[in-house]
């Protein structure tokens, strides 16, 4: 299948205020000049299949290195591949990149790829916009659903009684086997979509962060998804290494924060601070080199502890923040009884 290929070097566009040229001269690069390319498929999150959608419009914007202002928007078939390729000097090409399609929720992240390498396909899931899944010419048909009462809530019953009882295990196969909804915005929806959630959280905390990384992008697929869903989707993304990934959804998180209660601002802000000090915490546990640990222990630490002064001065302390705090203390900790030790290797 062939690739949609934009060079990022010809095909440019300058977006104004955003990147000044660099002063440094080019024998100050971190090394020859070697084509770096990333390539991503765009993907249904609910399917899992392509885009109903024929066309999309990416966007992306060179974020490092800063050799000029380099962007682009275009419009791409979804069927296809799409390739973004950039002559890079310095240690990493990093991209902001997002993703826009009339029938789905627009899809924001920030991706790196190391110089001379090419890092794909990487599948991109964007959320489908439930208003928008039949063209207007289709009449739509609509089933009658069920009485609220004769849907069958035993499974997410059982499942909530497991989580309660903090047992993983039974609450992860009692919640395999709900029914799915018929409208994600009836009552009997949102109680599905509240169950997954949890058996994506189940599933993390038995340390099997694939099967919940599936859980939490079908639920941040599903109509209105919970900012906790998007927080709990990052935590996944960095224990799996897609840390990039992992900021993206925090990012998007932090966006919609505007739209929140001020309580919920508050509480979702310290969260965000959490999850992406967890974030650098693995990436501190992935290290191999000494300067790696270093760089990474001291950026773990430092959000870690940011963290807990913030949520220390929060009035009344939410009960989810005060759990993390505890969390986060215990991380710092290892962290630097780990920076005692030599490197693994």
């Amino acid at each position: 299948m062939p690739h949609r290929r934009l060079s990022a070097l010809v095909a440019v566009t300058t977006a104004a205020g955003c990147y000044a040229p660099p002063d440094a001269p080019l024998s100050e690069r971190v090394g020859a000049l070697e084509s770096t390319a990333l390539v991503f498929q765009a993907v249904d999150a609910g399917t899992g299949s392509a885009l109903s959608d024929a066309d999309m419009t990416v966007r992306y914007l060179v974020r490092s290195p800063i050799v000029f202002d380099a962007s682009s928007v275009n419009r791409a078939p979804t069927i296809q591949p799409y390739e973004i390729t950039h002559q890079v000097g310095d240690a990493n090409l990093v991209l902001e990149v997002r993703l826009e399609a009339d029938s789905y929720h627009r899809l924001d992240t920030v991706l790196t790829v190391p110089r001379g390498t090419t890092a794909g396909p990487i599948t991109m899931r964007l959320s489908r916009r439930l208003a928008a899944t039949a063209p207007a010419s289709t009449p739509v048909i609509s089933a009658t659903p069920p009485p609220a009462a004769a849907i069958d809530r035993r499974a997410i019953q059982a499942g909530d009684q497991a989580f309660g009882r903090q047992e993983w295990l039974d609450a992860t196969e009692a919640y395999q086997s709900m029914t799915g909804p018929t409208d994600e915005m009836s009552e009997y929806g949102r109680a599905y979509r509240d169950a997954k959630l949890k058996q994506g959280i189940a599933h993390m905390n038995r340390s099997e962060f694939g099967r919940a990384l599936e859980i939490l992008e079908e639920v941040v697929g599903m109509d209105e998804p919970s900012a906790d869903a998007y927080l709990r989707l990052t935590q996944a993304q960095c224990a799996v290494g897609r840390t990039e990934e992992g900021l993206g959804t925090l990012a998007q998180v932090g966006r919609a924060r505007n739209r929140m209660e001020p309580a919920e601002q508050s509480r979702v802000g310290a969260m965000i601070e959490y999850q992406r000090g967890v974030c650098s915490n693995h990436e501190f546990s992935r290290a191999e080199t000494a300067r790696d640990r270093v760089s990474s222990g001291a950026r773990a630490t430092r959000e870690l502890n940011a963290f807990i002064e913030g949520a220390r001065t929060m009035s009344p302390v939410p009960p989810e923040v005060f759990h993390a705090v505890a969390d986060a203390e215990r991380r710092v900790e290892t962290i630097k009884r780990a920076m005692g030790r030599p490197p693994r290797g």
